[in-house]
């Protein structure tokens, strides 16, 4: 049966007909505050007869002692630097003060100078042990300096010294306390705060004023005790509480409340905040307050009133008295007429209460499922329905809202957290289903390339098999409409559709537009229905739309950033290309590194052996592939020359054709002697044999020369012996050797030697010595320590000297030049701005030529300071170089060399033996040689052999 739905206004006019018997208690609450006023006003008087007599009875006390503080501060002994001994006035004065006021434990006074000077009474027993006096001492004189000493001094009735005791451990400077400081320069007489005194173990105050010339500060310590025993005095009955505060509301005196005052001032404060005290803390007037407080079942009238000592001294005197004490009979009048109001409101209550309940239940149980929207907490509850026609329809709207809500926020985090557009296409669909129910739901993406539509994504129950591009080629309208963000509606009837009617299964289509910032066409939406939608699903359209701009900027988003990085990735790999480019003998090293390091990576993330915590992420492996192209990109700054670098006399050509013309000019001198012999009559013999003698003895020599620069194999100290011979040997130069050079080399070459000269064949010359430039050492431009370490010289192109070079073809100079390339891969990669998630490139970039034992460089790390990728990376680097067939300065070597060289390594600290072993198990040498090696390069290998010398290092090290 169909629920019927009232008007609010009716439920009002019921409530205002029941509003009507309040009347009586409009009538009945001004009697009510007409007594309450009473009480009040009795209250307050009461209060103020109280402070004032507070007031006299404080000054009659306590004014000996303001006399004494002011006797003190214009009394010259206070002046003297010493204690007062034998000022036995004062001291007499003093003792009478304190014999009169029991509540007043110290006289003292200090200086500018840090001495401070205390009396206090002995009177009892217990005090003279508290302070260790001599049993006869009635008076004790304490004096300190801030230096530390500490001085006692104890007198009996006739201010005799009795006692005396020094110490230096004072740590007492009386100008940091509150009682010195609070001291101001008028002379008035000020109170400090309470606070806990540590000989008496209760809590008090101090009063306090500077002297007449503002040297000296003079105070008094009082108990609170002594304040309560005056305070009790101003009770009006025997349950009445009485409570003295300073400024800050800490208690000073007390009667009858039940709150310690020798406890903790953090426990008295609490006490105070759960006593009948509580309504009138912290809150200040110039007048007195009044509050009402039930507490145990009693009604207790509150105020609170100041008490002016002073001129600068103020206390608040607050009072707690039971109500039926104070005006007993007022209150049983005014209790007798609301009784009686009372069991009319009671009748009145109870139908004001039935239809409130009525009107307030819905909206209440409407505010509290409310309260997720409040939060952003989104959920798609079902509100209860109301009798009522207004809240009713509210309540449907809320839900409407919220549900809408929900499902709009669970598609905006859906969308913008996809970085792949296929996914977001499925995404997309889905929720269009969820949305919708709508039984035929296809995406289209335009491909740019054939600018044509093309199915991202299907979610059909009921398929669409019309080929959209030709839909749209037929229906130009429809196209035209929806580049202007229109929603298409199409329908069997449509003549649009009759040439596809065969095709076409639905009873609705609807085509929902994806526009880019540019408003250009990049995708639609097609939804379609098995039979005409309802309200509620057509509702649906306009928050689809919504739904679909948000995922068209998505989908740009995703588009631009796959660009960038398409394009940044493609600009690396140029980068690579660049440098295997530009040294022939490098070419593919660059490119084949990146893939040996993702074969091994990829090894390494699926072991559970020996990396089990080791796994890659997407936007690791992406991090890696970057590293991996970059890691030789500081070879950029190399000179070409050096990495080309095929015989140790080669610059940018190779001088052993220098050296051969000059054994030619030998070998032409030697036969230009043998004439000149034949021309002077000497033996024919004898010349031709040393003819021919001298000419072979230079071609052997040149032989070994040019033998020694090729650099295949290591030269032994005899060889470098017969260099140094050779190198002997001169030739006469005839020609300026500074003639056609730049002015550069010039100034190398030093001062010119006079013509025609004699020079060895062979020779190491300050032109050969290339020095650092200013500012371009590295130590002058490295950012940070490094293990390489350069020569006092950047080149040095020294015949002799580079052809002592005893291995390879590089000299040290020239191998640092090339080990720097890393160093210049470090700075290079670390100028990037990264994100978050490539932020480690550096770093793998520039591990490669570390070694596990930190013997590498150019950082020296170790296994525990390299990360895996690093690690994989150096090995990857070092089989690729073995492997390689183009390089000037070695011949490649097949698998079964290499091996034998990484094996070695493996198990000397060089490469990591635990991704080594990966390496062999797992034959990425196989797959890699498949990809990259020649035929001849693949040869049989002792796999076993190399994977248990691995096993068997591995063990040590455990």
């Amino acid at each position: 049966m169909k629920k019927r739905h009232y008007s609010l206004s009716i439920h009002i006019t019921s409530l205002f007909l029941v509003l009507t018997t309040l009347v009586g208690i409009v009538l009945i609450a001004i009697s009510y505050h007409h007594s309450q006023e009473l009480l009040a006003v009795s209250a307050k008087e009461l209060s103020n007869e109280n402070s004032r007599k507070l007031e006299s009875t404080f000054k009659v006390r306590a004014g000996p002692i303001l006399t004494t503080l002011d006797f003190m501060a214009l009394n010259a002994v206070i002046k003297e630097r010493t204690p007062p001994v034998e000022a036995k006035r004062f001291l007499a004065s003093a003792n009478l003060i304190f014999e009169r006021n029991q509540g007043l434990v110290a006289l003292f006074y200090g200086n500018e100078h840090g001495e401070f000077f205390m009396l206090r009474p002995l009177h009892d027993e217990s005090s003279r042990e508290r302070f260790e006096a001599p049993p006869n001492a009635r008076l004790m004189i304490n004096f300190t300096k801030a230096e530390g000493l500490n001085e006692f001094h104890y007198l009996d009735h006739d201010y005799n010294r009795v006692g005396y005791k020094k110490t230096n451990d004072n740590k007492f400077d009386p100008r940091v306390r509150p009682w010195y400081i609070n001291a101001d320069v008028d002379g008035e007489i000020r109170l400090t705060e309470p606070y806990f005194f540590y000989f008496l173990k209760t809590n008090g105050v101090t009063l306090s004023r500077r002297s007449a010339d503002g040297q000296e500060v003079v105070a008094a310590d009082f108990t609170l005790s002594s304040l309560s025993d005056q305070i009790a005095e101003l009770s009006l009955s025997k349950t009445t509480q009485v409570a003295l505060f300073d400024t800050q509301f800490r208690l000073l005196a007390q009667h009858q409340s039940n709150i310690n005052l020798d406890q903790e001032i953090e426990s008295v404060q609490q006490a105070v905040k759960n006593s009948l005290f509580e309504p009138i803390l912290n809150r200040h007037s110039t007048e007195t307050l009044y509050e009402v407080i039930e507490r145990d079942g009693n009604i207790w009238s509150v105020t609170l009133t100041p008490v002016w000592l002073n001129e600068h001294v103020r206390l608040l005197l607050a009072e707690a008295i039971p109500q039926d004490e104070l005006l007993g009979d007022l209150l049983s009048m005014r209790n007798r007429q609301i009784s009686v109001a009372m069991a009319m409101l009671v009748v009145s209550f109870l139908t004001v209460w039935f239809v409130a309940t009525k009107l307030s239940t819905p909206l209440h149980n409407l505010v509290q499922l409310t309260d997720n929207i409040a939060r952003f907490d989104f959920k798609k509850t079902r509100y209860p329905k109301s009798l009522i026609r207004e809240v009713s329809n509210l309540t449907e709207s809320i839900e409407l809202m919220e549900h809408t809500l929900h499902d709009l926020l669970r598609l905006l985090r859906e969308t913008a957290s996809n970085k792949d557009f296929s996914i977001l296409a499925k995404t997309i669909t889905h929720q269009s289903y969820l949305v919708t129910r709508a039984e035929t739901i296809v995406l289209f993406s335009v491909n740019e390339k054939e600018r044509s539509f093309e199915i991202i994504a299907n979610h059909a129950i009921i398929p669409f098999r019309i080929d959209v591009n030709e839909f749209l080629k037929d229906t130009a309208w429809l196209e035209k409409d929806l580049r202007q963000g229109e929603i298409v509606h199409l329908n069997r009837s449509d003549n649009a559709l009759k040439k596809y009617i065969d095709d076409f299964y639905n009873s609705d289509v609807y085509f929902f537009p994806l526009l880019n910032r540019e408003s250009q066409l990049v995708g639609v939406l097609l939804l379609g229905y098995e039979r005409a939608i309802t309200k509620e699903q057509s509702d649906k359209h306009a928050f689809l739309k919504e739904l679909l701009s948000f995922a068209e900027i998505a989908k740009e988003n995703i588009h631009q950033m796959e660009q960038q990085k398409d394009m940044m990735n493609a600009f690396i790999q140029l980068i690579a290309s660049a440098i295997d480019t530009k040294s022939p003998y490098t070419g593919s090293h660059c490119q084949r590194v990146p893939e040996l390091t993702q074969m091994l990576t990829k090894v390494a993330h699926n072991d559970q052996g020996y990396f089990p915590q080791f796994s890659m992420t997407d936007d690791q492996w992406e991090e890696l592939k970057l590293a991996a192209w970059l890691h030789d990109c500081g070879k950029v700054t190399t000179p070409e020359y050096v990495i080309d670098k095929a015989t140790k006399l080669e610059t940018i050509y190779d001088r052993i054709h220098e050296v051969r013309m000059r054994f030619e000019l030998l070998k032409v001198q030697a036969e230009a002697d043998y004439w000149q012999g034949m021309y002077h009559g000497g033996d024919a013999t004898a010349l031709k044999k040393t003819l021919e003698d001298t000419q072979s003895m230079l071609d052997s020599e040149f032989e070994f020369v040019a033998e020694c620069n090729i650099g295949s194999e290591q030269m032994d100290e005899s060889a470098i012996v017969r260099l140094n011979q050779i190198a002997q040997k001169q030739w006469k130069r005839t020609l300026d050797d500074q003639a056609g050079v730049s002015w550069i080399e010039k100034q190398r070459a030093g001062e010119r030697q006079p013509l025609p000269v004699m020079e060895p064949i062979l020779s190491d010359k300050k032109v050969h010595e290339i020095p650092w430039t200013k500012g371009e050492s590295p130590q002058d431009v490295w950012t940070e320590k490094f293990v390489l370490e350069p020569g006092k010289l950047k080149y040095h192109r020294g015949e002799l000297y580079n052809l002592s070079i005893r291995y390879g073809t590089l000299n040290d100079e020239e191998r640092f030049m090339i080990n720097d390339h890393i160093i210049q891969t470090l700075t290079m990669l670390g100028c990037l701005p990264y994100p978050e998630h490539l932020k480690n490139i550096p770093e793998i970039a520039g591990g490669h030529h570390e070694r596990i034992d930190g013997k590498g460089y150019p950082r020296g790390l170790n296994e525990d300071e390299l990360s895996i990728p690093a690690r994989v990376m150096a090995i990857a680097d070092v089989f690729e170089a073995l492997t390689s067939s183009d390089r000037p300065y070695k011949k490649a070597k097949n698998l079964a060399e290499s091996l034998n060289i990484m094996t070695h390594m493996a198990t000397t600290g060089h490469i990591d033996p635990k991704l080594y072993l990966l390496f062999l198990e797992h034959e990425v040498d196989q797959d890699y040689a498949k990809m990259f090696l020649d035929a001849e390069q693949i040869v049989p290998i002792d796999r076993d052999s190399y994977i248990q010398t691995v096993k068997a290092h591995l063990k040590t090290q455990f």
